[in-house]
């Protein structure tokens, strides 16, 4: 499937529909200048900092307030001009760090944006898998698959100097929300018992054409994707004569909860640092405008329990997590 539904910035109710309905959507800003992205995209919620980003937490803006990363590039595959497979950003964010003096855990954002800049001579394109679609066949068609998948501990992801251990593909936001965290590449590291399961997204959904959304941007454009719902890719591209260029900017999820050191304290652990490159901005935005909850939409009374025989071949630690 081809996308070809595009909003006016101003159009918040029409975004909103989309959203709910499809995990994304396609934005025509007033203009293509950096400031006008940052308009769109920070009226989305808070400004989620990466290591790549600048000052103002864009990446592809200004230059890079972090340059540590650049010794280890091959390990950022955005990076790279080659396949890259659908997968969620952050997926190797699952720690805590200081923000205005508050200990609060840094997770996978719950907004990707893009905007295309500009277009290289070949490929390049973005496209998408619906995390709501892959959870409602498994659900219905291979439930036991399912419960693998939201086991804790079904998959681990390390990139460069940050580690998210003992991770469920599928996890419970809330009572009526799921997030997907998935990334097919050398990121991941799944136990034994969850490989299949972990595998099969990636030839039954990441592969299949029925399960694929295509988004062909042109400049100026801006893809808004729920992270915690979609999964997003780019197929390989060559530069020529034309070179691709694209922003991106996070929107934080608002969910992640807040610690309270038992001693009151406030004492800055070495294993945090990592995760202060992807700290919260300031509430300095305006708030956000779009009515929408990001996520799966979790249908608790429809959840099966696996069958014994695969509980069995489960490591009981984690049978005993359900």
């Amino acid at each position: 499937m081809i996308a070809r539904k595009k909003f006016d910035s101003k159009d918040t109710q029409g975004i909103s529909t989309f959203l709910h309905e499809h995990g994304y959507c396609v934005i025509n800003p007033e203009d293509d200048s950096l400031e006008a992205f940052r308009a769109v995209a920070g009226r989305f919620g808070l400004i989620q900092f990466h290591t790549k980003s600048d000052k103002t937490g864009v990446v592809g803006g200004g230059d890079p307030i972090n340059k540590d990363w650049q010794a280890f590039r091959d390990d950022y595959h955005g990076e790279l001009s080659s396949d890259f497979y659908p997968h969620t950003d952050g997926s190797f964010l699952n720690g805590m760090a200081y923000i205005d003096g508050v200990a609060r855990k840094i997770t996978p954002p719950k907004y990707v944006i893009l905007q295309c800049v500009s277009k290289p001579q070949f490929g390049g394109d973005n496209f998408l898998v619906d995390g709501q679609r892959i959870y409602n066949d498994l659900l219905v068609n291979h439930p036991d698959i399912l419960k693998i998948l939201m086991t804790s501990g079904s998959v681990t992801y390390c990139r460069d100097d940050l580690l998210s251990i003992d991770c469920s593909v599928f996890e419970k936001v809330n009572e009526n929300k799921l997030r997907i965290r998935y990334r097919y590449d050398s990121t991941a590291f799944s136990p034994e018992w969850a490989s299949s399961a972990f595998q099969y997204i990636q030839d039954k959904y990441s592969t299949n054409p029925d399960y694929i959304t295509n988004i062909s941007l042109e400049p100026g454009e801006i893809l808004v994707m729920d992270n915690l719902r979609v999964l997003h890719a780019r197929h390989q591209f060559t530069d020529g004569n034309m070179k691709r260029k694209v922003r991106r900017l996070w929107i934080a999820d608002d969910t992640s909860m807040v610690f309270k050191n038992i001693l009151n304290q406030s004492p800055v652990r070495r294993a945090m640092l990592p995760f202060q490159k992807y700290n919260i901005a300031a509430a300095e935005n305006a708030p956000a405008f779009i009515d929408y909850s990001c996520g799966i939409r979790f249908q608790s009374d429809m959840f099966l329990t696996p069958p014994c025989a695969e509980l069995e071949q489960w490591p009981a630690s984690s049978a005993n997590r359900q």
